[in-house]
């Protein structure tokens, strides 16, 4: 039986020779071949026989290594040029480019498009409109007026890209594959509250790009910021900090939601004659941080997080998140 191995970029799997992929044209990349030296290894090698290097990234699957001294100090000393950043976030959103999004509604092809990246599951219990947990997906409630479910996919989609943006920064920093080790880090980090502030505002900002105007909702986030008791300065921050993540998903996704999708939700709103409030409309901000400047922000904070983390050592929690990835 011929070997395969599947494209980085739309996951088409291709004969192991092939040095391009079959339906995207993407350059595969050549296994066994040591990054450092180029020196060919056998299949079945994890290092480089000549010149010791590893040589395909490895997964973190322990928190003991993952807060390690050796990573806090990776971590600490990473830096990241725009380049390497815009070429992550390409290769985030690069399946979109090869799938048509089709549905004979909008909500159906604004599900769809989601589906690309994510599982889309219906949820009929509970308040919250919608939620997002790694490896289950997203969940929406199918029971609300079609447009509000546009709005809630929307909405989860974009704390969906927050956390694979995280997430692919410091696969790129550690130079290794995710896992759910790493996922329940960055699981725990987005939960904080003020990185959960940060987070929510990002969604919501997300959201309100593709709804109709007067129809903004950042009704979790005013109630995360009532139960806080974060100062003015500090939550200018996470504000900030949350809506220079969503323009940059905006902007990625303004390729796909074009404006003839956005017309139809237009339209769908409209058929639900679900009137807007214009309230939220006012804690839109145009304010966001110079590219270097917010990356390196992110990775101080991540730094700070993981070194409070392997000072705890009870990973109980983490373990727990784990766990639920896992299922």
């Amino acid at each position: 039986m011929r070997k395969v191995k599947s494209c980085d970029v739309c996951g088409t799997l291709n004969f192991k020779e092939n040095n391009y992929c079959t339906h995207c044209g993407n350059k595969l990349i050549l296994e066994h071949i040591c990054p450092i030296c180029g020196h060919s290894n056998s299949d079945f090698a994890t290092h480089c026989v000549k010149c010791k290097s590893q040589i395909n990234p490895i997964s973190i699957d322990d928190f003991e290594i993952l807060f390690s001294h050796f990573n806090q100090e990776l971590l600490a000393n990473a830096e990241i040029s725009d380049e390497e950043y815009n070429q992550i976030l390409s290769n985030i959103f690069a399946k979109a480019d090869y799938i048509d999004i089709w549905g004979d509604t909008i909500k159906n092809k604004i599900l769809n498009f989601a589906s690309i990246f994510t599982q889309c599951n219906p949820k009929s219990r509970g308040y919250e409109r919608g939620f997002i947990f790694l490896g289950n997906g997203i969940y929406y409630d199918d029971r609300l007026s079609d447009s509000v479910q546009i709005a809630t996919i929307i909405h989860e989609l974009g704390h969906f890209f927050l956390f694979t943006i995280i997430e692919s920064l410091l696969c790129h920093m550690f130079k290794v594959k995710s896992s759910s080790t790493l996922q329940s880090f960055i699981w725990h980090f987005m939960t904080l509250p003020e990185f959960r502030i940060m987070n929510e505002y990002c969604a919501h900002t997300v959201e309100g790009r593709f709804v109709p105007f007067g129809y903004q909702n950042y009704g979790s986030f005013n109630v995360l910021v009532e139960n806080s008791n974060f100062d003015e300065e500090s939550l200018e921050s996470m504000i900030t900090l949350g809506n220079s993540f969503a323009n940059e998903i905006i902007i990625y996704l303004e390729k796909y939601i074009d404006e003839d999708l956005r017309n139809e939700i237009k339209m769908q709103y409209r058929k639900d004659l679900t009137p807007p409030t214009n309230e939220s409309i006012f804690k839109e901000t145009d304010k966001s941080f110079p590219l270097f400047f917010k990356n390196t922000l992110l990775l101080k904070l991540l730094c700070d997080v993981l070194r409070e983390c392997s000072l705890n050592e009870d990973f109980n929690e983490l373990e727990s998140i784990k766990e639920g990835i896992e299922l």
